[in-house]
């Protein structure tokens, strides 16, 4: 059995001639052909507006006998409007989800363009059209913005999106990279290994081949490789800059490879930079005008929403009272925002004890919970004094769900069982989450349970949009209220 295995076509030189023309490099790599997808999108977007804006001067011109005046100037404003509107993939997410996200993202994106040809009319002193004519506008923005998605989607389904890699290191930390991309990248495929000590490898221990030649034979590499992967210690340094100037005239991208034992950190598949080009093990909080728009809906909403409850809340607190003594709401230390405590607003669902000592979760048929407390905890109902907690910053209407210290599943705390626990606290805690309106909700009894949680509360975080918030509002709304878990 030889050492390394040789590269295709890597023997004769016609051999290797024939190889690289039969397999040609790609135009377009796995993260262009992303970005070429959204660039797409943005297109057909604004090939829409420009259609419903073509629509409404015909239609005009038919009731009118004349044209449009304003139109190619309106035009200008729904094209530009269009084509800077968020576009977003969500990867990961289920193919329902995925589809009303479209569909939320197309409604607000409507809406927001919509809204601007209104103000852009006003302030140019532009004569204003019928309200019928900004309907059809917003409509057809909407259903030309789904068509393009629909076609666009359809059109690059077939597309090569694996990232085609080869790793430059076959020892331990190039095997456990090969084996950690392998488990959890599956749009990575790894080519090989490209080593110079091949002597002195077994070739039989490798996930993937040893490829002949080593870095002195780059040129014999296939030519649609996406890039490679330097997965060397950190003593070699001078080997490691060394190797880097060459390749990356060579090769396109090149990656640098982190230790072994920071690479079974849970958060390094998405990493971010930090400071001076520093790895962040984790998640990024939310940027800057994500926090504002989520507080400035939370503000809102949850003024409306209290305003609207405020009847039903006071005759639930008289009932909470009639049924058993002790205070209308329950209050209680939960984790919020950067692990810091806050007291939490509930209505009291269980018999009023003045002295209580450790935290259980309450069970089904739970002795302490009162009838009122019953029908107020199926229905959620014991949840919107937290409004108030929205209002003083407290809290998020959307988040991860907020829990007391102590809190077990099964017989570990929560930050035990999930060493990353901590991860959720990039965000405000909310009234309802990603969780709850995908089925995890009520108590946690196991620690499967948690860590169930923990995946959508960090998917949340990660892929955090305006759209999905609504799309998390609409589904509580509708289904997401109530249910078998809540007791």
């Amino acid at each position: 059995m030889s050492v390394s295995e040789t590269l295709p076509g890597a023997a004769p030189d016609a051999q290797v001639q024939a190889s690289r023309a039969k397999k040609r490099a790609r135009r377009f790599d796995a993260p262009a052909l992303a970005g070429l997808e959204i660039l797409l999108t943005r297109l057909g977007r604004v090939l829409g507006g420009l259609l419903a804006i073509v629509l409404l001067n015909v239609h005009y011109w038919w009731v009118m006998d004349h044209g449009w005046a304003d139109a190619g100037t309106v035009g200008f404003v729904v094209v530009c409007a269009s084509a800077v509107m968020p576009v977003r993939v969500y990867k990961g997410f289920a193919r329902q989800d995925r589809r009303a996200l479209r569909w939320v993202s197309s409604v607000l994106n409507g809406a927001l363009v919509t809204l601007l040809v209104l103000v852009f009319m006003k302030i140019g002193q532009m004569p204003m059209l019928a309200p019928e004519y900004y309907l059809a506008l917003f409509i057809m923005l909407v259903l030309f913005a789904q068509m393009a998605g629909l076609y666009v989607s359809r059109y690059t389904r077939s597309w090569d999106r694996k990232l085609r890699l080869v790793i430059v290191g076959a020892g331990e930390q190039g095997v456990a990279i090969a084996r950690y991309l392998t488990a959890r990248e599956p749009e990575i495929v790894v080519i090989g290994f490209i080593d110079d000590r091949s002597s002195r490898i077994d070739t039989s221990t490798l996930p993937f081949p040893l490829l002949a030649g080593g870095t002195a034979q780059l040129d014999q590499l296939p030519p649609d490789i996406d890039g490679v992967i330097i997965a060397l210690p950190n003593q070699a340094g001078d080997r490691v800059s060394s190797l880097a100037t060459r390749l990356r005239g060579q090769m396109g991208n090149v990656y640098l490879a982190p230790e072994e034992p920071v690479l079974g950190h849970p958060f390094l598949s998405r990493p971010h930079s930090g400071p001076g080009n520093m790895l962040l093990l984790g998640m990024n909080p939310l940027p800057i005008e994500g926090r504002l728009l989520k507080r400035v809906f939370d503000i809102s909403f949850s003024a409306v929403v209290l305003l609207l409850f405020l009847p039903i809340g006071l005759v639930l607190a008289a009932l909470i009272r009639l049924e058993s003594p002790g205070p209308a709401l329950f209050t209680q230390g939960r984790y919020g925002l950067r692990n810091r405590l806050f007291q939490i607003y509930k209505f009291r669902s269980m018999r009023f004890d003045p002295t209580p000592g450790e935290i259980r979760l309450n069970q089904r048929q739970d002795a302490r919970v009162t009838r009122i407390g019953n029908f107020i905890r199926r229905t959620s109902l014991d949840e919107f004094p937290q409004f108030i907690n929205v209002l003083l910053g407290d809290m998020s209407v959307i988040g991860p769900r907020p829990h007391p210290p102590g809190v077990k599943a099964g017989d570990r705390t929560y930050e035990n069982v999930v060493v990353d626990f901590v991860e959720r606290y990039k965000v405000r805690p909310g009234i309802t989450g990603w969780a709850q309106v995908n089925g995890s909700r009520g108590n946690t009894f196991t620690e499967e349970s948690l860590t169930e949680r923990f995946i959508y509360d960090v998917q949340y975080i990660q892929n955090w949009s305006p759209e999905l918030d609504l799309w998390i509002v609409i589904k509580t709304i509708f289904g997401g209220l109530g249910g078998k878990n809540a007791f």
